[in-house]
């Protein structure tokens, strides 16, 4: 019985960790400096780019094979490109 305990509640925490607030905001276009495009390397995928309200950090939705995860943009350094 214990274990069954143990494996549900293993199971709970595992289903409610994807419930996390990304705390990325909708930003459009428009929305993003001209700085910020200035910095962005050619070929980088920025299509829905959106900014970060928990560290200002611009971000973009990357689409892979096998799952979709927000990474940040970063510039011809690998440093994120943040407000």
């Amino acid at each position: 019985m214990k274990l069954r305990l143990t494996t549900a509640a293993a199971l709970m925490l595992a289903l409610l960790g994807g419930c996390v607030n990304t705390g990325i905001t909708p930003t459009s276009r428009d929305q993003v400096p001209q700085a910020v495009w200035n910095r962005v390397p050619p070929g980088t995928p920025v299509q829905n780019i959106q900014q970060g309200t928990v560290d200002g950090c611009y971000w973009y939705l990357r689409q892979g094979p096998l799952e979709t995860v927000w990474v940040p943009v970063r510039d011809i350094e690998s440093v994120p490109i943040c407000t």
